[in-house]
């Protein structure tokens, strides 16, 4: 139960929202889908004296925008998941959404945009928006900026976003045609939060050899890790044993693995180069 007052304010637009966002900057709490926020309010983990709603923003467009796919920062899972351009253009997405812990409930209400600004480090979105090299629209007083996924995330809880800006977007560049994808992730439970997770895109020729790759650990530290396997994997077939080189090279990546009360950093660590070939594999083999 939330028994602190406070302000609820729900502005018409973007321009609107920076306005009620810069006087409190710090004070002040953006809600998109609500899932984190609000509990974090109601077991008084966060007091805000300003809360500004964003369902009315016009923040949950998907669209295509020179060359890149633009998710409005408020687009719910549920979106991304019905998303027929998302599906054409960026199957990652799709698949990496209807995976997400909490079912249909926590898909209605919950958005990637804000699961990547409270950016914890179990959370699904922050390993996909890097190995999609995404890039993150912030809008503040002092204009627009464009940060990259692999530099937003700056620790635990810790984002690029200054405390006067607002995330609008994330801009994916579009995938080359006949590109495969795919997400997995470890969990201890079917409603549990992931211990790790891998997100991968592959390109492949008509031989099956890897023109390009990309993939990105989540969970297993403070903030998503790049994973270098070009020089292993580009023309290549993804074989078993290449497989297993990417296993280590994932495993070697986790310098400093994440501790929290659902696993130690030695665990997930030990567990981060499984995922990583896993993954590997299923994009391989087309999801």
């Amino acid at each position: 139960m939330i028994t602190r007052t406070l302000e609820y304010l729900v502005p018409g637009s973007t321009g609107e929202a920076v306005e009620m966002l810069t006087p409190s900057a710090g004070e002040a709490k953006l809600l998109a889908g609500g899932t984190w926020v609000v509990p974090d309010m109601t077991h008084g983990r966060v007091r805000p004296a300003r809360v500004i709603d964003l369902r009315r923003a016009g923040l949950s467009e998907i669209r295509e925008e020179d060359g890149h796919v633009v998710v409005g920062a408020t687009a719910t899972y549920s979106e991304i998941v019905a998303s027929s351009l998302l599906r054409e253009k960026v199957g990652l997405l799709p698949i990496a959404a209807a995976k997400i812990t909490g079912g249909a409930q926590v898909r209605n209400f919950a958005t990637a945009g804000g699961s990547a600004c409270y950016a914890i480090p179990s959370s699904d979105a922050p390993a996909w928006l890097v190995a999609l090299g995404a890039k993150m629209r912030l809008l503040g007083a002092s204009g627009e900026r464009e940060v990259a996924a692999e530099d937003f995330f700056r620790g635990a809880f810790r984002t690029a976003a200054r405390p006067d800006e607002m995330l609008t977007g994330m801009a994916i560049p579009t995938p080359p045609a006949g590109a495969r994808f795919a997400y997995h992730k470890l969990k201890f439970g079917e409603s549990g939060w992931p211990i790790a997770t891998a997100a991968c895109v592959l390109g492949l020729d008509e031989e099956g050899r890897c023109r390009s790759a990309s993939l990105a650990l989540g969970a297993v530290a403070e903030t998503p890790l790049r994973v270098e396997v070009g020089a292993v994997l580009e023309g290549s077939p993804v074989t078993r044993e290449v497989a297993q080189e990417v296993e280590e090279i994932a495993h070697r990546a986790v310098a400093e693995p994440w501790t929290d009360v659902l696993a130690d950093g030695e665990y997930r660590k030990s567990v981060a180069g499984v995922v990583a070939k896993r993954v590997l594999l299923a994009a391989a083999n087309g999801g």
